[in-house]
């Protein structure tokens, strides 16, 4: 009791022992959490969602026979609307274990992603505010050792990754994730709650039929304003999509050893050292 006592009081409020980041103390944390709770399910449910389909595809890789399956097994944990995001090493403990560099920079990725919808949905967000907070969970980001760099070239997304409706699947959270950061950019207060009610029915719908193509540039494409505002925040968060594209297209095999060695082709395109 006196260890557990001491941890509670020598970590500070907002810290990740897991990502090693500290967020900025402020009452804007956890801002979509207490201001839009139906946006805040599903974006947790999609954090859900991505770990499983990492830690499976990791596990078994994907063929079309098991994508019909998981997809639909996917589509039901998406709609479940957690009140609370996952614990990563809980959700996907083989992949954590076994792909360390791509599990840590998709995590640190993930609190970033966090970062700057918390700082949008603030209470007391402005333009000011906003580039001030988002600028903060960038200088965060970019301290982290897993932090992903630009790759040299940017390749095509794989023909086959269009095909399967678990990749389209969660293809569709990171189009809502954008969708939602342009909602709170582009809108004053009176505004955000029904335009983020809307894009959050749009995004119920498309789950059930996801789209038919994989896009890996969704703040380029869907927050325009939210980019012109945030150039460098929409770079690294699309960024953070292709990695996303990338690795699970190399999980496509069959054969465990390609798989391992394909994800590695993928961290070293994106700077991440073993």
């Amino acid at each position: 009791m006196k260890r557990l006592a001491l941890l509670l009081f020598v970590v500070p409020a907002g810290c990740s022992l897991f990502h090693g980041t500290t967020r900025v103390g402020g009452f804007y944390n956890n801002a979509v959490h207490r201001f839009f709770p139906d946006l805040d399910r599903r974006q947790n449910a999609i954090r859900y969602g991505r770990w499983r389909a990492l830690e499976v595809a990791w596990r078994n890789g994907i063929s079309p026979a098991l994508d019909r399956d998981f997809a639909e097994t996917l589509r039901l944990q998406m709609q479940k609307l957690p009140d609370f995001p996952p614990d990563a090493r809980l959700s996907a403990p083989r992949f954590a274990r076994e792909a360390a560099p791509a599990f840590e920079a998709l995590g640190a990725a993930d609190e970033l992603e966090k970062e700057v919808e918390d700082a949008l949905a603030a209470g007391n967000a402005s333009p000011v505010r906003d580039a001030e907070r988002i600028e903060a969970a960038l200088r965060r980001y970019n301290r982290q050792p897993r932090a992903l760099s630009e790759p040299s070239a940017t390749l095509t997304s794989p023909a086959r990754m269009s095909d399967l409706s678990s990749a389209r699947l969660l293809l569709t959270g990171d189009w809502l994730f954008a969708q939602s950061a342009e909602d709170l950019a582009a809108s004053d207060y009176g505004e955000q709650r029904w335009k983020v009610h809307a894009t959050v029915e749009r995004y119920d719908h498309e789950i059930v039929l996801p789209a038919p193509s994989v896009r890996t540039e969704w703040y380029r494409k869907y927050a325009p304003t939210f980019t012109s505002r945030h150039p460098r925040a929409a770079e690294v968060l699309d960024r953070v999509t292709r990695f996303r594209v990338e690795i699970f297209a190399a999980l496509l095999s069959g054969v465990p050893d390609e798989r391992a060695r394909g994800v590695e082709r993928v961290e070293a395109r994106f700077g991440l050292a073993r």
